[in-house]
């Protein structure tokens, strides 16, 4: 720092010696220590940009990376860099002249809030209004707890420099990708190059799917109720019976004949499927106790006629 304002000094003497020059004397701001002459408005901004190894740029002040269409000068302004993913929400920007559409898992997002993306899922932007459709971004947003992450493909240009799994501190092999295939509280810190700005990623992993015991099936199939047990009060279900969406039964018992196929997701998104088929079966307790009813109604039913003919008869 201190040579640097030496040969700044040196730089400005030189020139106030030579008023040929047309050096402002009076000029306080920054200069350009080569040449002694000032930095212009615009040089200053370019030296607030960085460019990256996927070639965006960097605002070091607004910390957002900024990304130019094909054959143009108009950008996307997005707070993550392409491939990133990240548990928190993402906000894009983009210059008017651009027609920006966003993708959520292959599908277009209709009404996209692009200020605000908090949904989870696999994200594309892509632009137009250059001549040219162009992908220029995308990113991933997940739940802190999730099993749909295996593998972290670092964005170009960023490097690992921490990771930690349930507390534990693993050995880094590979400075561009993070395994995720093992269960736990990841801790993940990574490093761009070029920015020398430090990312965090806190996600727990859980492959494991739910579980689900059916009580009262033979091969697939039942002729009475199917009882379901052993899931977890967090997991949803998502039940079709004979092609229909059925309601889940508060006691957990399926009595309804036809063909059911459940689907149950955890609240780290891994689901199991099952089908099976409840056939008609005769309710032997409730064809009982209808039995009774019907005698009872028919008794009162006879008692009733049998009252008015001994009424007539007097």
């Amino acid at each position: 720092m201190l040579a640097v304002k030496l040969v700044s000094a040196a730089a400005a003497l030189i020139m106030s010696a030579n008023p040929a020059g047309g050096v402002d004397m009076d000029y306080e701001g920054e200069i350009d220590i080569y040449s002694g002459s000032p930095v212009t408005s615009e040089e200053a901004a370019d030296q607030q940009t960085v460019s990256l190894a996927d070639g965006g740029l960097y605002n070091r002040n607004t910390h957002l990376f900024i990304y130019t269409a094909p054959d143009s000068n108009l950008t996307v302004s997005s707070s993550v860099a392409d491939g990133m993913i990240t548990t928190g929400s993402v906000s894009i920007d983009y210059d008017s002249g651009l027609s920006a559409v966003l993708y959520l898992d292959g599908k277009e997002v209709e009404n996209a809030d692009f200020k605000n993306i908090t949904k989870t899922g696999k994200y594309v932007l892509t632009t137009a209004g250059t001549g040219v459709d162009q992908q220029l971004l995308s990113f991933t947003v997940i739940p802190k707890k999730t099993g749909a992450v295996s593998n972290y493909r670092l964005p170009l240009g960023f490097d690992l420099t921490e990771l930690s799994v349930s507390g534990v501190k693993k050995q880094i092999t590979d400075v561009s990708t993070v395994d995720m295939t093992q269960d736990g509280e990841y801790k993940i810190t990574y490093h761009c190059n070029l920015t020398g700005v430090d990312y965090g990623l806190n996600v727990t992993v859980d492959h494991t799917p739910p579980t689900m015991t059916l009580e009262g099936l033979s091969d697939g199939s039942a002729r009475g109720p199917v009882t379901v047990k052993d899931y977890s009060k967090n997991d949803r279900f998502d039940i079709l019976l004979n092609g229909e969406k059925y309601k889940f039964p508060q006691d957990g018992i399926f009595t309804l004949p036809g063909q059911y196929v459940i689907t149950v997701t955890d609240d780290a998104g891994n689901s199991i499927k099952e089908s099976f088929e409840i056939k008609f079966y005769l309710n032997y307790p409730a064809l009982f106790f209808g039995i009774i009813f019907l005698s009872v109604i028919g008794a009162a039913i006879g008692y009733m006629i049998w009252s008015r003919k001994k009424l007539r008869v007097r």
